[in-house]
C-alpha cells in the first residue's frame, strides 16, 4: 500500500513538472495547418508588461499577430500563462525551459550570454540603466567615489539580471565592501529604496519614471546612467517564429504605429526625459 501511494505521488510530481513546461505551436506546423497557438508569459515591468495584458511588448505582439494572420494567412490563438509575474528570475527560467511558439514579455536586455540560451527579437527600444536612491541621499557626482558617497549603504538587485551585473562590476571596480541584497523583482527593489535611505539600486529607466510620476521620494544619480542596453522579446531556442518576428520588425520602430505605442505606454514624461539625453 505504501509503495502504491509512493508511486502515485511520484507520478503526480512528474505530471506536474511536465505541465509546468510551456509549449506553443511551431511555425513549421502552422504553415501546413493554417493555425497556431502562441503561449505568452511575462514578468511585470512598468510600461512594458502589466498584469492587465498592456504595455509596449503586448502591443508589439498584437501587431505581430495581425501581420501573421493577414500576411501569412495563419490563424493565431493566444494563450497567457504566468506563474509569478513579479519574479523576473523565474520568468527567465520559464522561457528557457519552454518549447516552440512561446514568447516572453518584459524589459529583457539583449546580451551575448543570453543569446546562447534564448532567441531574441530585434531590439525595440534602448534602455537607460540608472542608479537610484531615496531622495534624502546626497547626489553622487563621481562614480569612482561611490564607496565614500554610499558608505554603509546596501545595494538591492535581482539575480541573473543585467542590473545585478552592473552593480557587481561597480563593486569589483570601486566598492569592494559593497553589500548586496537580493529581491525577486525590480519593483520590490524600488520599494525598499523608497522606504530606506540606506538602500540603493540599479534599475531600468521605466521604474524611475514610474516612481517619479507616482510622487515617490526617489533620486537618480545621473553619473550612473548607462544607455548601452537594448530590450528584446525573448523566446526559447526552439521557437522557429523568431525569423518571422525579425522580418515583421524590420523598419517597425520608425513607424507611426510604433511611436504611438511608446507614447501610450510610457507617457510624455518619459518622452521628455529622452529628449534631455540627446
Amino acid at each position: 500500500m505504501k509503495i502504491k501511494i509512493f508511486l502515485t505521488l511520484c507520478l503526480a510530481l512528474v505530471v506536474s513538472t511536465l505541465s509546468a513546461q510551456l509549449t506553443g505551436s511551431t511555425y513549421a506546423s502552422a504553415k501546413s495547418s493554417g493555425s497556431a497557438t502562441w503561449v505568452i508569459t511575462y514578468s511585470e515591468a512598468p510600461g512594458f508588461a502589466s498584469s492587465n495584458k498592456s504595455g509596449i511588448t503586448f502591443d508589439i505582439m498584437r501587431d505581430f499577430e495581425e501581420w501573421v494572420e493577414n500576411g501569412k494567412k495563419i490563424n493565431v490563438t493566444v494563450k497567457y500563462e504566468v506563474k509569478d509575474a513579479k519574479n523576473f528570475t523565474s520568468f527567465l527560467e520559464t522561457v528557457k525551459k519552454s518549447k516552440g511558439g512561446v514568447f516572453g514579455l518584459s524589459n529583457t536586455t539583449i546580451t551575448d550570454a543570453r543569446k546562447k540560451v534564448y532567441n531574441f527579437s530585434p531590439p525595440y527600444i534602448t534602455n537607460i540603466g540608472m542608479i537610484v536612491t531615496n531622495s534624502e541621499v546626497k547626489t553622487m557626482v563621481d562614480l569612482s567615489n561611490i564607496a565614500n558617497d554610499f558608505a554603509g549603504m546596501t545595494a538591492v538587485t535581482v539575480r541573473q539580471s543585467t542590473n545585478e551585473k552592473r552593480l557587481l562590476d561597480l563593486k569589483a571596480k570601486y566598492y569592494p565592501g559593497m553589500k548586496v541584497e537580493y529581491v525577486p523583482s525590480f519593483q520590490e527593489a524600488i520599494d525598499r529604496v523608497v522606504n530606506d535611505p540606506t538602500k540603493f539600486t540599479n534599475v531600468d529607466f521605466t521604474y524611475y519614471i514610474d516612481g517619479i510620476q507616482n510622487r515617490k521620494p526617489l533620486k537618480r544619480h545621473a553619473v550612473g546612467d548607462d544607455p548601452t542596453e537594448q530590450f528584446g522579446i525573448i523566446m526559447p531556442q526552439s521557437n522557429d517564429w523568431a525569423p518571422l518576428l525579425a522580418e515583421f520588425m524590420e523598419g517597425y520602430t520608425v513607424t507611426t504605429e510604433y511611436k504611438k505605442i511608446i507614447m501610450k505606454n510610457l507617457g510624455p514624461s518619459a518622452m521628455k526625459f529622452f529628449e534631455t539625453l540627446k
